[in-house]
């Protein structure tokens, strides 16, 4: 299913505006729409800051298709950290 995100970010107090569409399966759509899809715009905000320079982000706000506000559930995602079993 292709959605559209739009993000609000504010960067070193300067807001901006992007929107974009992207590709959910439709099975991962079924199961909870709005958590795969805050996966998605968090993956793509990340890109965002990057092109920033790395510079101090703060999401605003989130929305798919402009209708589902997911600005908390995006706050909330976070990246799987390795798991630490060297043996070393």
């Amino acid at each position: 299913m292709k959605v559209v995100i739009e993000t609000q970010l504010d960067v070193e107090g300067n807001r901006g505006l992007r929107r974009g569409e992207f590709y959910i399966k439709d099975s991962e759509f079924k199961k909870d729409a709005d958590w795969f899809i805050s996966i998605k715009a968090y993956e793509w905000i990340q890109q965002q800051i990057a092109e920033y320079g790395g510079r101090k982000t703060e999401i605003v706000k989130v929305t798919w298709n402009e209708e589902h506000d997911i600005t908390e559930i995006v706050k909330q995602v976070r990246p799987i950290e390795p798991m630490d079993d060297l043996p070393f």
